[in-house]
């Protein structure tokens, strides 16, 4: 069991600010009219190094875990994202007059690493050996540039401004307490409630064990991939992973095949009249190539809007991940299957490495980049490289899980085109 701290009370041995630093916040928040539950603090994840939100002791379901007023919601009247980061710009430069100054101390954001900050002509960008996000590594920093910068090179004080938009934002500001949350679509243990006063409360969907972590989600219901959660917030989604890619082939497909989408079901006309709530079932998420990964063993081919709507909505064993699974690859067309195959099975012929190869550079890379952290060297490029190699490595594993799920689905859907 791991320890975690209460808000009146610090782990002793803890020199990390974000943990020690966390009663603190506390105490500004409920100044301000925030409400925090007292079984919630920041520690580390049970069995690993990452920091989160958890619980002290047993939350039930329905509990009113966090309100955060609207008057500590960070905002701009309209949805204007040049204006928002502008507004976080200023409240930093005024320092101890804003009140925002103690949320502002608690921020980590510039402590984390994203493909937008690799050096873009270091060898991250070639490790990811032209998988997605492949060319849009450094797309937010170019829309800043251009957008909001008229062109002027980003500055720190712009960049910590857009770094913590990025990767603390939600579509109404930035929202103290609530974007200390962790991501996970599968064991997501929150939903949101707006307020009339245009704050947000975050409420207990399951009941939350303690030592727990509290759970968010930065891509509910399968909008963004798993390469769009990698390039916006740094880090590799644990299970479930959405995989997206297009391919010169799905292009052809859909040139050929304009019904594609509805096709690959074997939509009849009846079908298509059906209401939007009602052809979830049916309908593919997406007209792109998408594996979603269950487990090592378990995924969903060209996955319906229906199977990832459950991704950040709630939590589901893998036995009706399964049952759920095993109804849709019955209804799904063969030559769509075999096209997905064959896509995944080019990329991975395609990339330089194997995933063996891979799973041992990893490993080197880490074990020679701690011994240089030992020596007192530290360099980024070396860590931004491996953080290449980490996500390439677990995308080309939902490429070769593709590729084995299609291999046994292929015998089991109909052949016949309809």
């Amino acid at each position: 069991m791991v320890p975690v701290l209460t808000a009146s009370t610090p782990e002793k041995n803890s020199d990390d600010p974000l943990i020690t630093g966390f009663p603190n916040l506390v105490t500004w928040f409920r100044s301000h009219g925030g409400v925090i539950d007292d079984r919630i603090t920041i520690g580390y994840e049970p069995g690993s190094a990452i920091r989160g939100m958890i619980a002290t002791a047993p939350i039930p379901s329905g509990t009113i875990l966090i309100q955060t007023p609207g008057n500590l919601v960070l905002s701009v009247p309209s949805d204007n994202q040049c204006k928002m980061i502008k507004e976080i710009i200023k409240e930093i430069s005024i320092g101890t007059q804003s009140k925002w100054y103690e949320y502002f101390r608690f921020d980590d954001s510039s402590g984390s690493r994203v493909p937008t900050q690799w050096d873009k002509s270091s060898r991250a960008v070639n490790e990811l050996q032209g998988l997605p996000p492949t060319g849009n590594t450094h797309n937010h920093i170019e829309w800043y540039t251009s957008n909001c910068m008229g062109g002027v090179e980003v500055d720190e004080l712009n960049m910590k401004a857009l770094m913590m938009f990025l990767s603390r934002a939600a579509d109404i500001g930035l929202i103290p307490m609530y974007d200390l949350m962790n991501h996970h679509n599968g064991k997501i243990n929150t939903e949101l409630v707006r307020t009339s006063d245009r704050g947000l409360n975050v409420v207990a969907s399951a009941d939350i064990a303690a030592n727990s972590p509290i759970y968010n989600t930065y891509a509910r219901g399968g909008m963004e991939s798993s390469v769009d959660v990698f390039n916006t917030y740094g880090f590799i989604e644990d299970y479930p992973q959405l995989w997206r890619w297009d391919s010169d082939e799905l292009v052809q497909l859909l040139k050929e095949d304009k019904d594609h989408a509805q096709r690959r079901y074997g939509l009849s006309n009846s079908d298509a009249n059906l209401e939007p709530s009602d052809r979830l079932h049916i309908e593919p998420n997406t007209n792109h190539y998408e594996v979603l990964v269950i487990s090592p063993t378990l995924a969903a081919l060209f996955p319906t809007k229906q199977l990832v709507k459950i991704l950040g909505n709630g939590q589901q064993s893998l036995e009706d991940w399964q049952t759920q699974i095993n109804v849709h690859h019955a209804n799904l067309r063969s030559s769509h299957v075999n096209a997905l195959h064959d896509s995944a099975l080019a990329i991975l012929n395609e990339v330089p490495t194997t995933i063996e190869q891979d799973t041992k550079l990893l490993s080197d890379e880490n074990r020679r980049l701690e011994n240089e952290k030992k020596m007192g060297r530290i360099d980024q490029n070396k860590g931004d490289a491996i953080q290449a190699i980490e996500f390439r490595l677990v995308f080309k594993k939902g490429l070769q899980l593709a590729v084995d799920v299609a291999e046994r689905e292929k015998f089991l859907v109909d052949t016949e085109e309809l």
